[in-house]
């Protein structure tokens, strides 16, 4: 088989210097469209006309389980194909679990006050009773964690928070007797953790009528998008029911953006929110791995397997 041509969008994190001997690399620039393949992610931003003056294109992968896309995709000329993530693909994700894995670091570097304690170290304070009482007033193995949403990261923070012996409260679209509403969650959860996929029903889901009802020294963290949550009433309630917060998505990703401005504005002059630049999921091995399986799956569509979707 001739060596496969793939050009992925800049919102992707691959590690483009590795890949497989059959496959040439690049990034995809408007001008230049050379590729039999693109990869694409559901935020990638890309005209469908630029698409269809390149003659080239056999194939569309959009690193989802869903059909979903900001791209036209209807109007993608007829001969290009469009495959996402299928049964396989859900078992290689299972095994990737640096999200999950980084929503706890979260919680601990928020429970145990690491942005204060790192402030007095640099003001040469030195007073170990006195930063421990500025930490959370109950162990994690007491504590209450609100999981909302309990997809695959749901899922697998549950099982390292129950490593811990937390208790768990969940909420969940799919209804089940043991899931929690979530005036249940804010009222009871020491920790709450947002884990939902973007959609109409969950644009700005969790606002002012959420974090008002939050209990007292509780800490929130989103990891899921940005444009679930309203910042701007997370902020109102920051330092007073809500002791800390943890954000790592955000609506737009542009660090001139008004909102993030706010929020590194907050941040440089309070201690009770980190921010991180969409890095949960970023691991070497687990962009490795998942790259890989993108590959693999390009590789069998040009075999003539894997075609989830033709139009």
């Amino acid at each position: 088989m001739k060596k496969i041509k793939i050009g992925i969008s800049r919102n992707i994190n691959f590690k483009i210097k590795n890949y497989h001997r059959k496959f040439s690399i690049g990034l995809i620039k408007r001008k230049n469209l050379d590729f039999d393949a693109i990869i694409i992610s559901p935020d990638t931003e890309l005209n469908y006309k630029d698409i269809n003056k390149s003659e080239k294109i056999k194939l569309i992968f959009i690193m989802s389980l869903h059909k979903i896309s900001r791209i036209k995709l209807q109007k993608v000329r007829k001969n290009i194909d469009i495959i996402w993530f299928d049964k396989k693909s859900k078992k290689v994700l299972k095994t990737i679990t640096s999200t999950p894995e980084f929503i706890f670091a979260l919680m601990i570097i928020l429970a145990k006050n690491f942005l204060n304690c790192q402030k007095s170290i640099e003001d040469n304070l030195w007073n170990p009773r006195k930063t421990a009482m500025l930490s959370s007033e109950k162990m994690l193995s007491i504590s209450t964690l609100g999981i909302i949403g309990y997809g695959r990261i749901g899922n697998k923070l549950k099982q390292i928070a129950n490593a811990f012996k937390m208790k768990i409260l969940i909420y969940s679209k799919n209804r089940n007797k043991k899931n929690a509403n979530l005036n249940s969650i804010a009222k009871k959860s020491d920790f709450i953790s947002v884990n939902l996929s973007l959609n109409d029903k969950t644009k700005n889901f969790i606002d002012e009528k959420f974090f008002k009802k939050m209990k007292k020294n509780s800490y929130f963290i989103n990891t899921s998008k940005g444009a679930i949550v309203n910042y701007s009433h997370l902020l109102k309630y920051l330092g007073k029911n809500i002791k800390g917060a943890a954000l790592d998505v955000y609506k737009i990703k542009d660090p001139k953006n008004t909102e993030i401005k706010r929020l590194c504005n907050y941040a440089k002059n309070n201690q009770n929110l980190i921010l991180t630049p969409h890095i949960a999921g970023g691991t070497a091995d687990s962009i490795i791995k998942l790259q890989n399986h993108c590959l693999d799956m390009i590789k069998n569509y040009f075999k003539g397997k894997n075609v989830l979707y033709k139009k």
